[in-house]
């Protein structure tokens, strides 16, 4: 199950403009280079999205542990409505459910009784909301050194 928060809105428009200048300049290796700035840009938020799941969720039962090992990227589109940057998770429960403060689970592996137990919320918002204006000055730096290199030719 897929879960994920956009890390704003604000400059998609660039983002798109920049995408579609990309095959005007038939730069592949460009937009390569686009697409590994966003990913490193992200990379202390994920640091923190690990952290904080390790730090804040139950560890009886592993919980703690699975969540912080899940599979986290960041995804990012250059075109189109819904051009942006996205930071995903990717897990076997809800994590929707998860960041909003409640677990649903099993009574000591029961699956006939479930109940549902509160956990701290937004463990992952909280670093992306927090990390916001670092995430888009990078992205933005990133944006502004390849648009100076389609430019140039």
């Amino acid at each position: 199950m897929a879960f994920g928060r956009d890390a704003g809105v604000k400059g998609a428009e660039k983002l798109e403009a920049l995408g579609k200048r990309f095959k005007a300049a038939g730069g592949p290796p460009l937009r390569r280079e686009l697409l590994r700035g966003i990913r490193e840009s992200n990379k202390p938020t994920i640091a923190r999205i690990r952290e904080r799941a390790d730090d804040e969720l139950p560890h009886s039962g592993g919980l703690a542990e699975q969540v912080a090992g899940n599979r986290i990227a960041t995804r990012s589109r250059l075109s189109g409505r819904s051009a942006g940057v996205r930071i995903t998770m990717t897990g076997r429960m809800s994590l929707s459910s998860l960041n909003a403060g409640r677990l649903r689970h099993p009574v000591f592996g029961n699956r006939s009784v479930w109940v549902q137990q509160s956990v701290p919320a937004h463990w992952f918002d909280d670093p992306v909301r927090e990390d916001l204006p670092q995430i888009r000055q990078k992205i933005d730096g990133v944006m502004k050194d390849v648009a100076r290199k389609i430019e140039r030719g």
